[in-house]
């Protein structure tokens, strides 16, 4: 049976379903699945070979593979496999005592690192919102469900959250200020994605589109008690909705375009940051 080390930072709903349902096996996988702290060690291990797979955002590819102004200062050699979701409610989120967009400038708001994707969202997000980035607070707090934990504890006062992360903040009464559909209608969300020499995860990719096609059309309450085994927060209506949401969720399309890809350039540009050029887009867009 082949093994497959896969990195993500939330909890895939496929990967879980694929799991319980014993379809991973149907193919002769074995799959290691853990947590992965920050975006640079994400993909420290994956150069490193510690992990085969990553679930991360389009833009960690970006930056990974297409300039050496990364935090590990080199170049990987990487292939985005499929699109896996449209952000599943890729947001930002704020505490309750944030009740006027001037409140964010007196607050410490977490991001996983100063260069990721999500901070470049979380600033234009902000910027939209009529506050400077440059009045901001921002933390350094690693991956997503550790910035949600800090954020309902009330120790940092906003965040960019989605998946699982999004609805237990939501159902801790935090509140949502703005979404990534803000910045466009085809912001991409999670990829998968390897070395480009990496191993051969055809069977994984055949997994993945017979799960996801499971996750979209099954009967609710059978995705619900299924995914729920894993954690309640993933069995409850307010998750699935979020995988089901047209756009936002889960993607049976496994292309990612150029054309979402320079969503994310487009930010970039935005900020003052590196931004690949055309043919880097075109030479990692899934097809």
């Amino acid at each position: 049976m082949g093994v497959l080390r896969v990195g993500q930072f939330s909890r895939s709903p496929v990967l879980i379903a694929a799991r319980q349902l014993g379809w991973d096996a149907e193919e002769g996988l074995s799959l290691d699945v853990g947590p992965v702290p920050s975006s640079p060690a994400q993909f420290a291990s994956l150069r490193d070979r510690d992990i085969d797979v990553a679930l991360t955002s389009p833009d960690n590819v970006l930056l990974y593979a297409s300039t050496t102004a990364n935090p590990l200062g080199e170049r990987l050699p990487l292939r985005i496999h499929r699109g896996i979701d449209g952000g599943l409610g890729l947001c930002l989120m704020a505490g309750p005592h944030v009740t006027d967009p001037r409140d964010f400038a007196s607050i410490p708001v977490a991001v996983d690192v100063l260069q990721s994707g999500f901070a470049l969202l979380l600033k234009a997000l902000l910027t939209r919102l009529g506050v400077q980035p440059a009045t901001v607070d921002f933390v350094e707090a690693g991956a997503t469900p550790k910035r949600a934990e800090l954020l309902v504890q009330g120790v940092v006062g906003a965040t960019i959250l989605n998946a699982e992360s999004r609805v237990r903040a939501e159902s801790k009464g935090m509140k949502v200020w703005s979404t990534s559909r803000d910045i466009s209608p085809i912001y991409p969300g999670t990829v998968l994605a390897t070395l480009a020499d990496g191993p051969d995860v055809s069977a994984l990719l055949r997994v993945w589109e017979r799960t996801t096609s499971w996750l979209l059309r099954a009967p609710s309450p059978e995705v619900q008690e299924v995914l729920g085994r894993e954690h309640e927060d993933l069995g409850a209506a307010a998750y699935l909705d979020l995988l089901r949401a047209p756009s936002l969720g889960l993607r049976s399309d496994p292309a990612v375009t150029v054309e979402e890809l320079q969503v994310l350039a487009n930010l970039r540009c935005e900020a003052g940051a590196f931004a690949p050029t055309v043919e880097d887009m075109e030479a990692l867009a899934a097809t």
